[in-house]
């Protein structure tokens, strides 16, 4: 259970890329069959994106994967490096928590609205609610890491 709780986002993106590869390749055959149409694979495709995206970057967050300016945090030795380390915990979690706020609002308004997406007719929260969990979880993976946590690998 550990495993898999400490893959989680890991597991997620793996199952949307490959159904995200298969509905596309449905796509491409549909369109050689007039008889076919499966317009809808690109909505899915395009909400499974969103869902990949945003899962990948709470996931970078437990091994330090992240993209960053390490030429300079590298030159960087006791208390100043000690200094900057907090302030980059302090702003990672700041501009997470503009994720977890605004992207619940998003969320909010968009279930105040019914809100449906064109092609399948699902919620669109449901393409939205990605940003405020995908926020909560890299707050979470970050203070994990930050903190020494040892996570399994796949």
């Amino acid at each position: 259970m550990k495993k898999i709780l400490d893959n989680f986002e890991e597991y997620l993106c793996s199952v949307g890329l490959c159904l995200m590869t298969f509905f596309t390749f449905l796509g491409v055959v549909s369109r050689k069959l007039p008889q076919i149409n499966l317009s809808w694979t690109m909505e899915l495709v395009t909400t499974l994106f969103v869902w990949v995206c945003t899962l990948a970057a709470a996931a970078v967050f437990k091994s330090n994967a992240h993209m960053g300016f390490s030429y300079l945090t590298n030159k960087l030795c006791g208390k100043s490096k000690n200094a900057h380390r907090i302030l980059r915990i302090v702003l990672l979690l700041a501009y997470y928590a503009i994720w977890l706020v605004y992207g619940g609002r998003m969320v909010a308004g968009q279930l105040r609205s019914g809100l449906v997406t064109p092609v399948m007719g699902t919620p669109g929260w449901t393409i939205g609610i990605a940003i405020p969990f995908s926020g909560l979880l890299t707050c979470i993976r970050l203070i994990q890491f930050e903190a020494g946590y040892k996570f399994t690998k796949i």
